[in-house]
């Protein structure tokens, strides 16, 4: 390129001032044809100011060479940003293509435009303008499309890792889930297996009546355990088919949960634990009652049968006009980490929650002084917790509700549950 300035008669503008003098022209006729062309879906939700984006400062760089001057920008940069600018924005890699075309097709018949104004410039001049607007065409559209092919491809490899931790985590749920039936399967043979032994010592003919009796409350204590086993599983079964459904309806939850406490007590005081309950008299929400039940029932059950000192409390609190919050406390061993992970992964507080345990201290639990008959500690085992925590993730799934977990060996377990006030689904 010569640094001779592209000029005509005296009284003529050179190609540069006169491009410059029509930038107003130019960038309102590019995006006139953008809106009118059908293919380009983008540009009607852009403003001004986002439409136009790089492209003053191309056509800055075009002036400085029509005007034989070195350009302070190299146009593949700038044009690198532009297309990462409409990829932000929305843009196809073809709509993009076609908004550079119609840019440079206004700037041609800008060209054509001066030399009918101007007949006598020299065809010379006028060719190494076109030379120059090509130049900087291709430069431009070589720059917008290095970027989209740089984004694409990291979109691909984004697609990819995407796709590829979805595959992981179906597989671990799928291993998960083999963990948890082959446990439960085991806990299904033991208590069939002690059952059977009790009903084939019941047969021999030298038990004494004390001997039966015994044998009997063991028989009856298997048999139960093996139907809330076998319950637990077919509600999973149901829940993970789909088969369950919310039934929403507007109901008093405190009213409901102060019923559950109640219904608990019993077993409270056989565990020899004060179960206390905390929360407002009156919280009218609208969801599920009977999984709302279930979810409650269940946790609150654990955290008495698998707690040996100290305290299990239940409160609740409305957080605020969307949601309310039921939390169930005990001073038990805390959960294995095999029960949370057996639950997709460790559920720690979310971001919007404080953490109640204080790693750094560790208190004496009292041990309780409730009235009862002192308390064998751990008359049910493990059996089927990890059922039960499915059970209740999945309902929380269900009704939209947020399951918090919080455990530590030396302090206990916490479980928040986040409800709505009003189911969103409806």
């Amino acid at each position: 390129m010569t640094n001779e300035p592209l000029s005509a008669a005296s009284l003529q503008p050179d190609l540069a001032t006169y491009l410059f003098a029509r930038r107003e022209a130019i960038l309102n006729g590019w995006r006139t044809r953008c809106e009118q062309d059908t293919t380009i879906l983008a540009t009607s939700g852009l403003s001004r100011e986002e439409f136009n984006d790089m492209v003053p400062t191309i056509l800055n760089i075009l002036g400085q060479r029509l005007s034989g001057q070195p350009a302070e920008l190299d146009p593949m940069q700038v044009a690198n940003e532009h297309g990462l600018h409409r990829w932000h924005k929305g843009y196809t890699l073809r709509e993009l293509l076609k908004e550079v075309g119609h840019l440079f097709r206004i700037i041609s018949d800008e060209l054509k435009t001066y030399a009918e104004l101007y007949p006598a410039t020299n065809a010379n001049v006028l060719t190494r303008a076109y030379g120059e607007i090509i130049g900087i065409n291709e430069e431009t559209l070589e720059g917008s499309a290095a970027r989209y092919d740089d984004l694409e491809r990291t979109a691909a490899v984004s697609r990819a890792d995407t796709l590829q931790a979805a595959l992981d985590q179906l597989n671990e749920l799928a291993r998960q889930r083999s963990d948890l039936l082959r446990t439960s399967s085991h806990d299904l043979r033991s208590s069939v297996g002690i059952a059977q032994g009790a009903v084939f010592m019941l047969d021999l003919d030298n038990q004494s009546p004390e001997e039966r009796n015994q044998l009997m409350a063991m028989l009856n204590r298997n048999l139960t355990s093996l139907e809330t086993m076998l319950q637990s599983l077919m509600s999973l079964a149901r829940l993970e088919a789909g088969q369950e459904t919310p039934e929403i309806s507007e109901f008093d939850v405190a009213a409901l949960l102060h019923e559950l406490v109640q219904s608990a007590q019993p077993l409270a005081i056989q565990q020899g634990l004060p179960l206390l309950a905390d929360g407002p008299e009156q919280l009218v929400v609208k969801s599920d009652p009977g999984k709302v039940r279930r979810i409650v029932q269940n946790l609150l059950l654990n955290a008495l049968m698998y707690t040996s000192t100290g305290v299990v409390s239940i409160s609740w609190v409305e957080e605020n006009d969307h949601q309310w919050t039921v939390g169930i406390q005990d001073t038990g061993p805390g959960m294995p980490d095999s029960s949370l992970t057996s639950i997709v992964g460790t559920l720690k507080p979310t971001q919007d929650s404080a953490s109640v345990f204080d790693s750094r201290v560790k208190p004496d639990l009292p041990v309780s002084e409730s009235p009862g008959p002192p308390r064998q500690p751990n008359v049910i085992k493990s059996k089927g917790e990890g059922v039960g925590l499915h059970i209740v993730k999945r309902l929380c799934e269900l009704l939209e509700a947020n399951l918090d977990i919080e455990t530590n060996s030396d302090r206990g377990t916490l479980v928040r549950v986040r409800f709505p006030k009003r189911f969103k689904s409806e």
